[in-house]
């Protein structure tokens, strides 16, 4: 399989100027940041890796709050911009404890050493997902209290032009994505919906899209700089930032039966 199939690579320097500031990325990192603490204290964790790292915008989030984590991905040029953003995140010091490592998971890996592995938007981007969380569950499994870590678009029926630059193969329902890791030889934790404030508005937007395609006036964007998604608008993100921060307050205690995004973690 060629590599422009999983992702657009050109794309990478473009990203890491937008999720440092985006609201879905500043909420997204501040979900599973809560959801990490929650199961796995800092100090208590280990080291993980993030496999499909891209920039490393959550690694280095992760790191900047006591975490251990190494930065893994299918793309070189990735991992050399989160290597210089860990720099200037973290420090030369910080950065040069923590490895840098090219991944195929479509292969088999060697995990040896690691508690955690965190697929963070990941395995909807490769034709076989079982081959995938089989393949870490392997690397894994001989070691003890290890887990991962997943997070997949919902909803087949919220499928959206971000979705085919973004090169998904599908969405997930909670149901489908437990029912994978179970295939995949792991034993579910913890699973929820989240960002549940955005479905309504994803809704909305399909809607948009569908009428104006009815009425033969479909204009799309061919690349991820052009999707109103992508805006990094500083107002909307600090206005959609506050509209989902009691989503935050729920999920230190409960679950939510939709949203636009799947969690779970899994024991191997």
């Amino acid at each position: 399989m060629k590599e422009t199939e999983y992702f657009d690579a050109s794309e990478f320097t473009l990203r890491a100027s937008i999720e440092d500031t985006h609201y879905w990325h500043v909420h997204r990192r501040a979900v599973l940041l809560q959801a990490l603490k929650a199961f796995a204290p800092p100090g208590t964790a280990g080291r993980l890796i993030e496999i499909g790292s891209g920039v490393g915008t959550v690694a280095t989030h992760f790191n900047e709050h006591g975490y251990l984590v190494d930065y893994a991905d299918y793309f070189e040029n990735a991992l050399a911009i989160a290597r210089e953003r860990a720099v200037r995140r973290l420090g030369e010091s910080a950065a040069c404890q923590r490895r840098f490592v090219r991944i195929d998971a479509t292969r088999p890996l060697d995990l040896g050493g690691y508690q955690g592995a965190l697929l963070l938007d990941v395995i909807e981007h490769v034709p076989d997902d079982l081959l995938v969380l089989s393949n870490v569950r392997e690397a894994l499994a001989d070691q003890a209290n290890t887990f991962v870590m997943v997070t997949v678009p919902a909803f087949r029926f919220l499928w959206s032009p971000w979705d085919d630059i973004e090169k998904h193969k599908r969405r997930y329902t909670r149901r489908g994505l437990a029912s994978v890791l179970d295939r995949a030889g792991l034993k579910l934790v913890h699973s929820t919906y989240f960002f549940a404030p955005l479905f309504f508005a994803a809704l909305g937007v399909r809607g948009l899209r569908v009428l104006r395609s009815a009425m033969g006036t479909r204009l799309e964007a061919q690349h991820i700089g052009g999707l109103w998604e992508s805006k990094n608008v500083k107002i909307l993100n600090r206005v959609v930032i506050d509209i989902h921060s009691p989503e935050r307050w729920w999920l230190t205690r409960h679950g939510l039966p939709f949203g636009t995004s799947v969690l779970a973690i899994a024991r191997t």
